[in-house]
């Protein structure tokens, strides 16, 4: 069998590796438009930061790496459009010769790419997005050459991991525009208004509900100009979200953004076409239909079990809640599965309940204040989702409340479960227990 793979990321060099382990005989052969593979975007902010000096550690395996194990590795290649009815990718490859690759199943996961700003000046010098190692190398050289005022455009995880990159760069002036009237979309009010006054305690100066609808300067950015008026800037950093690679897939049945939609077991609107990763939907477990939501944990996820799919082997994925955390300085955020207002816009009578308690008992040293929202639904208390946040030892609890919505338990269950205690770790009733047992 032969099977074609369009993007040496992680959903797609996670199904090609599974192919070849599971069955050797198997031709994979993997597409890629670029000449990196096979890396840890999620760790580039931290690389910006100077945490990390060594940006080949975000580089999980090379093309070497996967030749050595059977994979045939065509990096430079571009794929431009699909004839299914021929089953063949047609592309360019960075040389300009044409190609034509002919599949006995195809996989997509192409990914997706920086969102750009339309608007006067957008093509200047000291504009950058952060997408790829060369993103980050490019963007910390920039801000380490002046260390001077720096805008970030847009106020999501990845904007405000970047702002705390800033701040541990030492520049002279950081200022986040945000479009909507909060920072972390996902969260609840009280959660982005933490946030903001965790980054304004830092000296980074927020602007919400104001729109960019300009940059200015020469050939170098010199300045943003917003609907409320000017702010100066040596570099510029537009961080509003992603676009999946999809424009090469016409035909195939997509989200309004442009995703391609999949079922659980990945299958595409066409037959022996499957889609993956940041480029396509996941199957949401409480919503019970396919959702944009482009984290990593999906994308690996999806890379494997789409390994086992195209092999002809039965798999279903239909367990994503959206399970993500992050640092804002200070302060760790986490949340899972769906708000109270999520919840109501998909016509589920849901309820919440907020409580602050405590990482650990105040005897000891370095106990902090956690704070945990949990969302459930009204007529039998099953779970449907949480968030939380802590200056430490919080995030990480998000997990046992994701494995809870996940088979369907109620607060009560998740209240009487059998949590470790011991004092440097947790009280004799856990953070999540309290908050569980506070649902009415």
């Amino acid at each position: 069998m032969k099977i074609v793979v369009i993007g040496a990321n992680a959903a797609g060099m996670s199904a090609a590796s599974r192919i070849r382990r599971r069955h050797a005989e198997s031709e994979v052969i993997v597409l890629e438009m670029t000449r990196e593979v096979s890396y840890g975007a999620c760790g580039l902010p931290f690389y910006v930061a100077g945490i990390n000096d060594n940006l080949d550690l975000v580089r999980v395996r090379s093309v070497a790496d996967f030749e050595r194990n059977g994979i045939v590795m065509r990096t430079g290649h571009t794929a431009e459009r699909i004839d299914f009815a021929q089953k063949t990718v047609l592309g360019t490859t960075d040389a300009g010769k044409a190609f034509a690759e002919t599949y006995d199943r195809l996989l997509i996961a192409s990914g997706a790419r920086a969102r750009l700003l339309t608007v006067p000046g957008a093509q200047k010098r000291n504009i950058f997005t952060l997408k790829t190692p060369k993103d980050a190398e490019n963007l910390r050289k920039a801000i380490e050459h002046k260390r001077g005022k720096v805008v970030i455009i847009g106020g999501g995880a990845i904007g405000l991991e970047l702002a705390e990159a800033c701040l541990l760069q030492k520049v002279k002036c950081l200022r986040i525009i945000e479009a909507t009237g909060q920072l972390l979309p996902g969260f609840d009010e009280e959660f982005a208004r933490a946030a903001k006054g965790e980054l304004e305690k830092h000296g980074v100066e927020v602007h919400l509900s104001e729109r960019v609808s300009a940059f200015s300067g020469g050939e170098h950015v010199e300045g943003v100009v917003t609907d409320r008026g000017p702010y100066s800037a040596d570099v510029v950093i537009v961080s509003i979200g992603v676009v999946p690679n999809t424009a090469f897939a016409a035909g195939l049945k997509k989200l309004p953004n442009g995703a391609i939609e999949t079922n659980g077991s990945m299958l595409t609107s066409e037959p022996d076409v499957f889609a993956a990763g940041d480029c396509a939907s996941v199957w949401h477990g409480l919503l019970q239909k396919p959702v944009y939501i482009p984290l990593g944990t999906y994308a690996n996820k999806q890379g494997r079990l789409a390994g086992d799919v195209l092999l002809g082997k039965p798999v279903s994925y239909t367990r994503a809640l959206g399970t993500a955390m992050l640092r804002v300085m200070g302060l760790e955020f986490a949340r899972t599965g769906l708000t109270e207002a999520e919840a109501k816009a998909a016509g589920i009578d849901a309820k919440s309940v907020l409580v602050r308690t405590h990482s650990h008992p105040h005897y000891l040293p370095n106990a902090c204040d956690i704070e945990i929202k949990l969302c459930y639904r009204a007529s039998d208390r099953v779970l449907l989702g949480a968030q939380m946040m802590g200056a430490r030892e919080t995030a990480l609890r998000i997990d046992p409340i994701a494995i809870a919505i996940d088979q369907g338990m109620t607060t009560e269950e998740l209240g009487f479960a059998d949590f470790g205690y011991a004092p440097p770790f947790a009280g004799v009733w856990d953070a999540v227990a309290v908050a569980a047992n506070a649902a009415k």
